[in-house]
Parts: structure tokens; C-alpha cells; sequence
């Protein structure tokens, strides 16, 4: 085997782009994120095969991988080449062409000494003919192009600087690589190797019709040991005040209401304390609380002196952390609450830190009119070290009577805060305001993002394997309304669906149900559909 030299790529049409949907047309790209939730198909199950052990290596000369099936070749390697460090197991695959199995083929770079690995038939024949510094070394093992009982997806990306591609079947890695490493394209999956699917996701909540892996940052928290359980086991024990006084104390939440879906309805907003432990409230997919469209549901502001103020740099704080997952919110209310601008029907959070996870948010609202004011489900300002607020397999809405409003940013706003979305469903939401931003004269203002509204200077937004519908923006911006004061701001949008987020009073030319100032080059698409 030669060594891993990575060269740099001269430029001209990437050949990738073309392999990489070659590859994509052949293997399921859908129902297989977090876990195995399409229907298996029969020749897709693990089961009388012949394991073999796919080894992997890093080269610390050029970044490139290699993976081999063979133990006589890996030995040869950590003998022989000292700038290949073994990083062991890469993932499990087949050593023979089992029922239902397809070659996995091998491709040996003699340019730039990288190897490349397709289980497409149709990608293979394109390498062929049309790279010939690729030597074709034969098949490596087999492997499945569908998702079935007993496989895991090895997620694939391509580093066209360097010229080489990248596999994991970590979604933690793979979701790490996307969200910090923007050099590494996502190509998708590249088939699906041995082992065990990663837990499903609850039925019903978020969008899985092409997903993205998740970084271990935006992954639930563990709560299997927690602080506070609410309720003894009875829909009548899980009370509002409980939970009110239970954020106030902090720590890990979780619920003991029974068997059944209950919804809880609180008496007053629950309000994190700056000095107290992180808040995680686990409604363990059965608990909704409602703020009886009278009262915001949730708080968090390390400003906020009444919160006690735990540091002089209060916008800029590491904790609190807060986390909502597996838990609804609905007919949350924050008209009048105006500290800090106001917003945020159903959670408000300033300072510390926060995610979203495996959640739902149906029927929250804030102030009808004004220029800026906005989240009808939620509204973030002053993150930690701008870290980003992740929004992960979600859904704000999803039908009819089910969306949330405010004058702006019917279902998230921020201002100078970034937002990772991640397999997320954002529907039927609604900025209710007139007069845009700044407001027209004789107008009260807002109407901007029906479903996400961003302002401010440096910020990104990124929507990853999710869909935006049916939202609309009285003024502009039915989908997204992203200004970046400064033009710095940076946009990416992949692997989404975007559609029937209708032009209203203005939008962006070329981007249906956007309005987008932000630097140049500004959003940058990937595989994502946007239509009116």
C-alpha cells in the first residue's frame, strides 16, 4: 500500500459532485439518522453473514484516512509507515457476497496516494472512465446499499482541497465534522455497514426524511439518574407548581405521571436561577406543558438581577445550561412580558447556554406588532462564546391550527444568536406584524420570518436534514428573514426542504421565501429544495 499523501486539488469541475449523486441514487439516503425508522427491507437483515474487521488509520502528513479489511495489511502499515497512526476498529462489514449484499470497491489514488472506497456500481464506471489517476484495486468487502435490521449508516465526506473522502459510522463524528470542519462536504451515506442502528428519535416529532448526523453537543443530556422527578405516578400529581418549583431548584427533571400522554399546566412562568444548577427538563416523550395561553412557560436570563446576577459579564456567561428534550410546549404566552425586548411565547432564554432536543412547540405566541420583537416559540439573545443554540429533531407546528406567532419570528428568533437545526419539522407558523423593520411610517412594524427571524452582525443560521412549510411572513420572509448588520453573517442549508413559504411584500431574488443579507457567497446550498 503506498502512503496517504494528500494533494492539493486543482481546480477546475469537481468530478465528485457527479460520483457523490451516483452513489446517493443507489444507496438509501432516507428513514436511517438516528436509527432504522424506514421499513426494512427482507434482503436487509443481518443475519447469516461472514464479519470482517475494517480497520482504520490516520495519516499525520496529509489528514487522509485509509481502512483496510485486510489484518496482514494493517500489520504491513504500523510496521512500515510511521506517519500512519492506527486508530483501530473502524466498523464491521462482510467478507463475502452474502444474500442482499453488494461489493464494496477499492480505489488506489496514484497521485495523490489516497485510496477511495463506492459500493455504487454506477459511480465505480464513472471513476473508470473518467479519473484515470484512480487504479481500480478490486473489491474490499461487502456491504448493504439499504438500511435493515442488524446495519448502521457509515456516513461519507469529500475534502476537495485535499482530494480525499472521509468515512465514520459515529453520527456523533459525523455530526462534529459537519458542524465544526466546513471543508469536509457532507456526501451522504455510503452504505450501510454491520452493527447496530442508534436509537430512534420519538415517533412523530422532527423530520427524518433525509437526515443529518447530530454533534455530541447537540445530543440529549442524560438524565437515567436524575435530580427531580415530578408526580408519584398519577396524572393529578404532575402539577404546574411542581414544575415551577422544581426549575427554580435546578438540576436534572424528569416526570412520573403514569402510562399516558398528559399535559401540565403551569400557574405561573418557571424561572431558571443563575447560581443553581444547569436545568434539564425531560418530559420523557409524554409530557406537553401549557402556559394556558396566559403565561410564558419558561425563563433564563443571567441579566436579570431578580435571577440573581452571578457574574459582571452576565451576556457572556457559561452557565446555566439549559436543555429541553423530549417534552411539548403549547399555548405559551409572553404578550406583555417586555424584559429585554420581549418574545418568546413559550421559552426566553438570555445568557448561559441552551438546546432543543426531540421537542414540540404547537400554539405559542408573543406580541403582535413591533419592529423587532419576535419568537413565538422561542426567543434567544446573548449566548456564551456565540455558541450555538441547537434545535434538534424538533417540531415547531406541524399542521393546520398548529403554528405559532408573533409579529416576527413565528417560531424562533434571535438577535446577534446563532442556530443549528437539525432534523427538525418547522410548519404552518406566523410573523402577524405590518410595517417590517425598521417600520414604515404609520405602521406599528414587524410581520418579518414566519418561521425564523435572525438579526444582528455576526451570526450563522444552519438548517441541516429538515423541512420548512407552509410558514408565512405578513411583510417578508415566509421562511427565513437573516439580516447581518455588517454583511458577515454566514448561512447553510443542507440536505432541507424548504416550499410553500409564499413571497409576500419583499424577499431575496432567487431564494422563494427569503430574505437574506449576510457576506458574499451567502447561503450556500446543499441537496436542499427551495420552492414557493
Amino acid at each position: 500500500m503506498a502512503d496517504e499523501q494528500g494533494a492539493v486539488v486543482t481546480a477546475g469541475p469537481d468530478p465528485w459532485l457527479k460520483a457523490a449523486a451516483l452513489n446517493a441514487a443507489e444507496v438509501q439516503q432516507s428513514g436511517a439518522g438516528a436509527g432504522d425508522r424506514a421499513t426494512t427491507p427482507t434482503s436487509a437483515v443481518a443475519k447469516a453473514l461472514t464479519p470482517v474487521n475494517v480497520y482504520r488509520f490516520f495519516n499525520r502528513s496529509s489528514a487522509a484516512h485509509f481502512y483496510t479489511a485486510s489484518a496482514a495489511e494493517r500489520d504491513r502499515v504500523i510496521a512500515t509507515l510511521p506517519s500512519m497512526a492506527y486508530e483501530g476498529l473502524a466498523f464491521q462489514a462482510s467478507s463475502t457476497a452474502d444474500s442482499g449484499l453488494s461489493p464494496v470497491y477499492r480505489f488506489f489514488n496514484g497521485q495523490t496516494g489516497v485510496h477511495f472506497y463506492t459500493i455504487s456500481q454506477a459511480e465505480r464506471d464513472h471513476i473508470v472512465a473518467t479519473l484515470p489517476q484512480f487504479a481500480y484495486e478490486g473489491v474490499a468487502y461487502h456491504a448493504s446499499t439499504a438500511a435493515g435490521t442488524g446495519f448502521r449508516p457509515l456516513y461519507r465526506f469529500y475534502v476537495a482541497s485535499r482530494g480525499f473522502h472521509f468515512f465514520t459510522t459515529s453520527s456523533a463524528e459525523a455530526g462534529q465534522v459537519i458542524a465544526t470542519l466546513p471543508q469536509y462536504r457532507y456526501e451522504g451515506i455510503a452504505y450501510y455497514v454491520l452493527g447496530d442502528a442508534e436509537p430512534a428519535p420519538p415517533s412523530g416529532v422532527g423530520y427524518y426524511g433525509s437526515p443529518v448526523p447530530v454533534p455530541q453537543d447537540g445530543r440529549a443530556v442524560d438524565t437515567s439518574q436524575p435530580d427531580r422527578l415530578i408526580g408519584t405516578g398519577t396524572p393529578a400529581s404532575c402539577t404546574g407548581e411542581a414544575v415551577v418549583q422544581a426549575v427554580a431548584l435546578g438540576g436534572k427533571i424528569r416526570f412520573s405521571c403514569g402510562p399516558n400522554p398528559v399535559t401540565i399546566t403551569l400557574p405561573r412562568t418557571a424561572k431558571v436561577f443563575n447560581d443553581r444548577p444547569d436545568v434539564t427538563l425531560d418530559g420523557g416523550g409524554l409530557v406537553t406543558l401549557s402556559g394556558g395561553d396566559s403565561v410564558r412557560i419558561l425563563y433564563q436570563n443571567t441579566c436579570d438581577p431578580a435571577q440573581v446576577w452571578t457574574s459582571a459579564q452576565c451576556q457572556n456567561q457559561e452557565t446555566p445550561r439549559l436543555t429541553v428534550q423530549n417534552i411539548g410546549f403549547t399555548q405559551g404566552n409572553s404578550t406583555g412580558q417586555l424584559t429585554d425586548g420581549g418574545g418568546g411565547g413559550a421559552i426566553f432564554v438570555r445568557g448561559g447556554q441552551f438546546k432543543i432536543v426531540n421537542s414540540v412547540f404547537t400554539r405559542n405566541r408573543c406580541e403582535t406588532t413591533g419592529p423587532d420583537i419576535g419568537g413565538g416559540a422561542v426567543r434567544v439573545l446573548s449566548i456564551y462564546q456565540d455558541r450555538p443554540v441547537y434545535v434538534v429533531g424538533s417540531t415547531f407546528g406541524g399542521g393546520l391550527g398548529l403554528g405559532n406567532s408573533c409579529s416576527n419570528g413565528g417560531a424562533l428568533s434571535s438577535i446577534g444568536v446563532s442556530y443549528s437545526v437539525y432534523n427538525s419539522l418547522i410548519t404552518h407558523n406566523t410573523a402577524v406584524g405590518n410595517g417590517a423593520n425598521p417600520a414604515r411610517a404609520g405602521t406599528p412594524g414587524g410581520g418579518s420570518g414566519g418561521a425564523i427571524y435572525n438579526d444582528g452582525n455576526f451570526f450563522t443560521l444552519s438548517v441541516y436534514g429538515s423541512m420548512v412549510s407552509d410558514n408565512v411572513g405578513i411583510e417578508g420572509g415566509s421562511a427565513v428573514f437573516y439580516v447581518s448588520n455588517d454583511l458577515s453573517g454566514l448561512m447553510t442549508l443542507s440536505d432541507s426542504v424548504f416550499v410553500r413559504n409564499p413571497a409576500t411584500r419583499f424577499g431575496t431574488a432567487g431564494l422563494p421565501g427569503f430574505f437574506v443579507l449576510a457576506a458574499a457567497g451567502q447561503p450556500v446550498v446543499i441537496r436542499t429544495s427551495l420552492s414557493n
